[in-house]
């Protein structure tokens, strides 16, 4: 799309709260900061999510600067995408010396966020059959390195030309997800740069989010357990392609395009082609994998933000406090593990 097709675009919408950019490499636009900058003006957008592989080092530190500078009151999460160590990364990505190049561009972004407090940086990695052996210790690594905000450690989906990669075993991914969610939690208990007074409420919600999240994912892939929520694809979340093709979800097909209704965003949110689709992922009970529909949904359903994720904290806090209980009374030859989090099968 052209900018100003995305110009009309935004011009067409409605007030809303996140954009998440993605590609392709999304830093390698050269206009990028002047589009965030035009939703932030005309949609009020106030949190947006990047990923990147993190090679085009010049160009994503100019723009991450420039979005900074232009919207003050913007939330700007950077997520690298670092799949292993260096051989197998670079293997992964087929780019040799990306590694390397990714942990140059995240450093000189822990640098920027020194002055920049609304400027967070993550890791995501994406669990295959061919990095699955190294995925926790790549979690410990960056713990232990870099001044992180968090990592993200995500099953892969949809449909890759190697179907093997895929291929994991149940008890692997729920032996990944139970190592990789105490490092979760140790992210989500640093002290944050910007304080609230919500703060204790919030994470110990991130904590169950977290939670609620994995035992959905492998649930779903396991045993094609559907969600505890309805999909909100399409109602709560729209995917705009770089053509201007339109998806409720990524892994769906488009349903439209864009420059059919002119651009104008009100025409097609009007249109029977989404409504028509909306109904389709409710009649094929459309569940799966995906961690942004499943967190858009998540967060839109009555149910699980006051019902299902306080009772797995509670569960947690709980288990903590009746651990912390047995310490204060066993004899000092008594080993007693600390409580920690697990993603259950049941």
């Amino acid at each position: 799309m052209t900018f100003d097709e995305i110009s009309k675009l935004s011009s067409t919408m409605p007030t809303f709260h996140d954009l998440w950019l993605s590609g392709g490499e999304p830093f390698l636009r050269k206009d990028l900061a002047k589009i965030i900058h035009l939703f932030y003006t005309n949609n009020k957008i106030r949190d947006v999510r990047i990923p990147t592989n993190g090679l085009p080092t010049e160009q994503t530190l100019k723009t991450v600067m420039e979005v900074l500078e232009q919207c003050p009151e913007i939330r700007l999460e950077v997520d690298i995408s670092i799949d292993g160590f260096s051989e197998t990364h670079d293997r992964i990505r087929a780019v040799p010396g990306n590694f390397e190049k990714a942990l140059k561009t995240m450093s000189e972004l822990e640098r920027i966020r020194e002055r920049a407090p609304n400027l967070t940086l993550y890791v995501n990695s994406v669990i295959t059959r061919e990095n699955r052996s190294e995925i926790v210790q790549l979690g410990h690594y960056f713990k232990q390195s870099h001044d992180l905000d968090g990592h993200y450690f995500q099953i892969i989906r949809g449909e890759p030309k190697d179907q093997s990669l895929q291929v994991i075993e149940p008890t692997e991914l729920q032996q990944i997800y139970t190592e990789t969610l105490p490092l979760n939690f140790e992210y989500v208990s640093k002290p944050t740069r910007k304080k609230s007074r919500l703060d204790g409420l919030a994470k110990a919600f991130w904590k169950a989010g977290y939670m609620f999240s994995y035992e959905t994912q492998f649930k779903n892939y396991a045993y094609g357990t559907k969600w505890k929520m309805p999909c909100t694809a399409g109602q709560t979340s729209i995917v705009i392609d770089y053509n201007a093709d339109v998806r409720v979800c990524e892994l769906r097909k488009p349903i439209g395009n864009l420059r059919k209704f002119g651009m104008d965003f009100g025409r097609f949110w009007d249109s029977i082609e989404r409504k028509r689709e909306v109904q389709q992922v409710e009649l094929d009970q459309c569940f799966c994998t995906h961690i942004c529909f499943m967190y858009d949904s998540m967060r839109h359903s009555k149910r699980i933000m006051l019902w299902e994720l306080p009772k797995l904290y509670a569960k947690y806090a709980m288990k903590r406090l009746a651990a912390t209980k047995a310490r204060s009374v066993s004899s000092s030859k008594v080993r007693i593990e600390e409580a920690t989090p697990t993603v259950t099968t049941g």
